[in-house]
């Protein structure tokens, strides 16, 4: 139950973080434009969005459990690294850059921020969690 909570309340804070990012225009894409490739559904903007928070509600909780196994990493560099590589990841993927160095200067700082936010969220709460259930 505590890792569905915590993987609930990550994806809010991501939800949020990306609704106000986009808000305010320092993301140059639309976080829930993937959805107007389904023409199966006509989605409302809340729909889009409450979709999207279900699918970093699933995200956050898969890594929630991957990284209770991961216990010989400490905390701080495990978030940092895994923070880095999949907003890096994502960045690549939506924008559709080439592999260059080049490519690195058109990234959003501020989604860094979030994603990197999330992710210390998870890892630190995952430690919690480990180190409570087996003293």
């Amino acid at each position: 139950m505590h890792l569905f909570v915590t993987s609930l309340f990550t994806s809010f804070i991501v939800t949020v973080g990306l609704k106000g990012l986009h808000l305010f225009n320092f993301i140059k894409w639309h976080p829930v434009s993937f959805l107007k490739k389904l023409e199966w559904f006509e989605w409302t903007a809340f729909e889009r969005w409450v979709i999207l928070f279900l699918m970093l509600a699933i995200v956050a909780f898969l890594l929630l459990v991957v990284t209770q196994l991961l216990v010989m990493v400490p905390p701080f560099l495990l978030s940092l690294i895994l923070g880095i590589v999949m907003a890096s990841l994502l960045e690549w993927k939506i924008l559709n850059l080439p592999i260059e160095l080049s490519s690195i200067k058109k990234f959003s700082i501020p989604f860094f921020i979030v994603i990197l936010i999330a992710m210390r969220l998870i890892v630190e709460t995952a430690r919690y969690r480990t180190k409570t259930l087996f003293r």
